[in-house]
């Protein structure tokens, strides 16, 4: 049986632990941003980070489950894995979506990390890859959940394309306005065309 100094001192390993790995996170999201999953250096993250690269792989055993662990974030922030559990309405979807799009355009360089992977984890065997595909995967089933719902009220027609495509292009045409927002910032006031998309692809414009 563990004695009282060891049942005080592991609470406190454990938070230390949480703190160095949220550093690491914070710093491999900064990296990949910056230089892509190739490019980015574990020591250097680790060095950026304030540890040592012993610690690091401690904590994540190699550059692909750091990459991970740093889209898992990413989408915490945002709330993206939330999205499913929504009242599922059409005006709380629109809202949550434009919500997380006013968090996008605070946080630009999360954005720009997003962007990045996507762009680089188009090529067969990017670590990335799998966990990016589920991550449209869940916003396509909720947009054309959404979109097939209102087809069938009559609020909208069907225009021979199906629902889950029709998602698709909303999702391109989001992720199309985030990446000329980087290019061209304060050009576009992004959460109001993304609100403009999603309310006329829902017909409530």
């Amino acid at each position: 049986m563990p004695d009282r100094q060891e049942a005080t001192t592991r609470p406190k390993e454990y938070a230390t632990g949480r703190v160095t790995r949220r550093a690491i996170i914070a710093k491999a999201a900064e990296a990949f941003a910056e230089k892509g999953f190739h490019g980015a250096s574990l020591r250097g993250i680790a060095r950026e980070a304030g540890v040592d690269h012993a610690t690091l792989m401690h904590h994540f055993g190699n550059k692909t489950a750091l990459l991970l662990a740093v889209i898992e974030w990413h989408d915490t922030q945002f709330a993206v894995a939330s999205l499913p559990a929504l009242d599922f309405t059409v005006e709380s979807v629109v809202d949550a979506f434009v919500g997380v799009a006013e968090r996008n355009r605070a946080t630009p360089g999360l954005v720009q990390l997003l962007s990045t992977l996507s762009a680089e984890a188009g090529s067969e065997g990017h670590p990335a890859r799998e966990a990016l595909q589920q991550r449209h995967q869940v916003l396509v089933d909720i947009i054309g959940a959404m979109i097939r719902m209102r087809r069938d009220e009559g609020a909208v027609t069907d225009d021979g394309l199906s629902p889950e495509v029709r998602a698709a292009l909303v999702i391109s045409t989001w992720e199309g306005l985030q990446v000329y927002d980087a290019l061209h910032p304060g050009d576009l006031d992004v959460p109001d065309l993304v609100a403009r998309t999603l309310r006329t692809e829902l017909g409530l414009a």
